[in-house]
């Protein structure tokens, strides 16, 4: 930041596309991480159609070579078996199935929607304030200037601004519907 005496170690993208950063101390990254929207500018459609295109087919590589594998596989098995049937979450048959609540109605867990709530270790029904104060806790784990710098810890971070995002765009349509 001009003017500021602490060193600048700190990195924090300067738009939408992450490939050129800015550097501030300690203090002015706090500032402008507060103020960082990674949507700015996009409207809602374009929002979701980002976090739609994220979820299904922008996925990064990883390293296999830290401990013993990709962190999103882990993840998603995870979620698997807290939401899913059958066997593993590579079973088609199993991905396709309908779970069926207390009240006999037939729930579709296989969702951009409940693949977030899994993310987050959430179950319906909840809050947005539930929604938000794990996402808190959750990109406070992750953030990368929490974890050295790891490029893994950064990806992380984008699937739960995503998923976060999608929850949160979920709860306002609902909200919307619901006063209609």
């Amino acid at each position: 930041m001009p003017g500021c005496p602490d060193e600048g170690g700190f990195r924090a993208p300067k738009d939408r596309s992450l490939s050129d950063h800015y550097f501030f101390c300690e203090r002015h990254i706090s500032e402008y991480n507060r103020a960082w929207n990674f949507f700015d500018g996009m409207n809602q459609q374009e929002v979701e159609d980002h976090i739609m295109k994220s979820l299904y087919s922008d996925r990064p590589t990883w390293r296999y070579d830290i401990k013993g594998g990709d962190p999103l596989d882990e993840l998603r098995k995870t979620a698997w078996n807290f939401y899913g049937k059958g066997d593993s979450p590579d079973d088609n048959a199993s991905r396709a199935y309908f779970e069926q609540e207390e009240n006999g109605r037939a729930v579709n867990r296989n969702t951009p929607e409940f693949e977030a709530l899994a993310l987050f270790g959430l179950e319906p029904p909840l809050t947005l304030d539930d929604i938000k104060k794990r996402y808190k806790e959750l990109a406070k784990k992750h953030h990368p200037d929490m974890n050295h710098g790891d490029p893994m810890a950064e990806e992380i971070l984008k699937k739960i601004n995503m998923a976060y995002t999608l929850l949160k765009l979920t709860f306002q349509k609902f909200d919307y519907l619901e006063k209609k």
